[in-house]
């Protein structure tokens, strides 16, 4: 036995031994740089959202051991779906093998390495991405003070067109992008939103209902967040504008210490010749709840009916500061559920699109349930007030319940089985399994 455990113990201390050995040969030039560059510099970098540039080894090496918690952590890049559920084309989410390389990196001592293997350093346009639009909104300037609350700001902007136009694309140039955190632009038509023969002012025609179903006065046109790239539709494929279309603009700023001015412009680019497909925007919600005071997980729930057999692109949870959780779950006629989206950690900071790798066909008759859930109790820190009841608004201390979601309508086995493009990216749309 004696000799049996002199043979095993150097054998043990060889298996032991790898694991700093390799953390003491990662590098920031051939290992770490990379990882950044793609999927970190974007906001991290001058001018740009992110607190701190991660762009160079001087930049990143103080918060060497901030960003192995935030990537150990998953709170960076930020992403809520639930990683179980679905395959998503705008995943930014680090790799359990990346993840490995920048802790071993820390571990290791955060060494620069030879500046010789530093990556070419990834380019970005200045000024307008997709070159000059046709139509320019320009919005209202905001004042950001230095210091105090986030702001949350609704302006409305009329659209100055002659006629009926499609739009192919929309980009948004925040003025200010540091206090920028998310724009989100709603095309409205508020001309039919009347009562006793008067219109109705935005917030009164919201208050108006219940709830909010289909594409009806409010649709989500396009939205802007920290490191999102312009809105690009299919080729032949976009969204009608009409002269007198109201944009309904839903701003977030948060202050960085030092009091900046804000106008944001939105590029509007109108496509050519005939639309084949109408990307329709879907609001679905509702707006007749009252969350109780110190509820810690209450529950609201919604169900949206597909009319036409369509492929769902993207999906947008919506709500505010006591927003917990959301999630569509799709009820099919032949009984069958499917859990189409969770999101589980719900954070308002973050204003995202989730687009499926593959858009889902959903058959008509399909009913989306759409589940919400709210905290508001004194244990989320997020809470201006867990002692008061709170139901629908547009003040972020009130509350909403969106679930937004974009479809293309199907109408033939040749569109089926055709090839749906979003953005840059082909992709083939699968049947439901």
């Amino acid at each position: 036995m004696l000799t049996r455990s002199v043979r095993t113990f150097p054998l043990l201390v060889l298996l032991l031994m790898p694991a700093p050995a390799i953390a003491a040969e990662v590098t920031f030039s051939r290992d770490v740089a990379p990882i950044l560059n793609q999927h970190c510099v974007r906001c991290h970098r001058p001018g740009e959202i992110g607190p701190m540039s991660l762009a160079a080894y001087r930049e990143a090496r103080p918060w060497a051991r901030s960003i192995q918690r935030a990537v150990t952590s998953r709170s960076m890049p930020p992403w809520f779906a639930e990683r179980s559920v679905g395959e998503w084309a705008n995943d930014p989410s680090l790799s359990e093998e990346e993840i490995s390389t920048i802790v071993a990196w820390v571990d290791g001592g955060a060494r620069a390495g030879d500046p010789a293997s530093m990556p070419e350093p990834p380019g970005f346009t200045e000024g307008w991405q997709l070159g000059e639009p046709d139509y320019v909104i320009e919005l209202p300037t905001v004042t950001v003070p230095a210091d105090g609350p986030d702001l949350f700001l609704n302006q409305v902007v009329t659209l100055d067109i002659p006629e009926r136009r499609w739009i192919r694309a929309v980009e948004f140039r925040p003025g200010a992008p540091r206090v920028n955190h998310h724009q989100l632009a709603f095309k409205a038509d508020f001309r039919g939103m009347v009562e006793d023969g008067v219109p109705l002012a935005p917030r009164e025609a919201l208050r108006g209902s219940g709830s909010v179903d289909g594409r009806g006065y409010f649709n989500v046109l396009a939205m802007w967040g920290a490191g999102t790239a312009p809105t690009e539709f299919p080729e032949g494929a976009g969204r009608w504008v009409e002269p007198g279309d109201a944009v309904v603009m839903n701003q977030h700023y948060h202050p960085s210490g030092e009091e900046q001015i804000d106008q944001t412009l939105i590029g509007l680019h109108f496509g050519q010749g005939e639309m084949h497909s109408e990307i329709q925007a879907v609001i679905a919600g509702e707006m007749d709840f009252l969350i109780p005071a110190g509820a810690a997980n209450h529950r609201v729930a919604y169900r949206h009916e597909i009319a036409r057999d369509s492929m769902v692109v993207s999906y947008l949870p919506h709500m505010h500061l006591r927003g917990k959780r959301m999630s569509y779950t799709a009820h099919y006629a032949d009984g069958d559920t499917e859990l189409l989206l969770d999101v589980p950690e719900y954070d308002f900071n973050w204003q995202l699109f989730y687009y499926p790798e593959k858009p889902k066909l959903l058959p008509a008759g399909t009913i989306i349930e759409i589940v919400a859930h709210y905290d508001n109790s004194a244990a989320n820190p997020n809470n201006p007030d867990p002692t008061r009841d709170v139901g629908f608004g547009l003040q972020s201390t009130d509350e909403m319940m969106f679930g937004f979601f974009e479809l293309v309508e199907v109408n033939s086995e040749d569109e089926r089985e055709g090839r749906i493009r979003r953005g840059p990216t082909a992709v083939t749309p699968s049947a439901r399994e």
